[in-house]
């Protein structure tokens, strides 16, 4: 799994392997475990590899996901990089990286947070990354079950960034304006055109080992514009990386790391 996702799964894991992965034994006629690991090593298996991905990866997710964050990024972070943003000389765009964000419930927040603040879909792109297919897929459609929203959307938004039929809540066009998804992995190098204001990457490198997780934070910082944002988990942190990052306390559990 760590090859495949990063995901570095310790013998205490092997619970999660059965559990997950047992509907794949039938669906592609593996006769065990070890059977399936070695087609899914095969070249040509990249229907597997994509079945072990969505199955391995944890999908939890909801809009406005501990809510301190977006306060603070509403109170202190987005005022401070969109002034950056329009006193630059090109007025260029705020650009923001939701890194491992499922199934665009976290992109889609930040984007109703400007919006609310009254930002143009003109002054701000969020670009969604994340290693599942399926996620990616899910987060393009923007729909979403009646308790994925009550979760975590407040009426007064709901109202005004959805639209619903008899099952299921779709997210408005004006609100997709400026968002773009794309299937990306963290674990292995990777190469973007931009550099971001903010990179919001929550609760990912705590699946990581000590050292693919600092790997993960130095390719990171790379796409971080100079005294951008990084925002990381509650309970995580960027290890020995100080010399990139100064550590930042907005909000109670609101974990900002800002670019030396």
């Amino acid at each position: 799994m760590s090859e495949l996702t990063g995901i570095s799964l310790t013998e205490d894991k092997e619970y999660l392997i059965i559990e997950r992965f047992h509907g794949l034994l039938k669906k592609f006629k593996c006769s065990n475990y070890s059977h399936l690991y070695f087609m899914a090593r095969e070249p040509e298996r990249n229907d597997l590899r994509e079945e072990l991905i969505d199955h391995i990866t944890t999908k939890e997710t909801s809009f406005f996901r501990d809510l301190a964050p977006f306060e603070a990024l509403r109170k202190t972070v987005f005022p401070r990089l969109l002034e950056q943003c329009r006193r630059s000389a090109e007025k260029r765009r705020l650009k923001i990286w939701s890194a491992a964000c499922s199934t665009g419930q976290e992109a889609y927040s930040l984007a109703m947070v400007l919006q609310e603040m009254g930002v143009s879909p003109k002054e701000y792109q969020i670009m969604g990354t994340d290693i599942s297919r399926m996620a990616i897929e899910s987060a393009r459609q923007g729909s979403y079950n009646r308790f994925e929203v009550e979760r975590g959307v407040p009426p007064a938004l709901l109202e005004r960034f959805f639209e619903t039929n008899s099952r299921n809540w779709k997210v408005k066009d004006s609100l997709k304006e400026s968002l773009s998804f794309v299937q990306m992995p963290l674990h292995r190098p990777f190469m973007l055109p931009d550099s971001f204001d903010l990179i919001v990457c929550r609760n990912v490198a705590i699946y990581f080992a000590s050292e693919p997780r600092t790997e993960l934070f130095n390719r990171v910082s790379r796409h971080l514009q100079p005294h951008g944002y990084l925002l990381i988990g509650s309970t995580e942190t960027a290890g020995d990386l100080g010399n990139l990052f100064s550590e930042i306390h907005l909000e109670p559990r609101a974990v900002f790391l800002q670019k030396k």
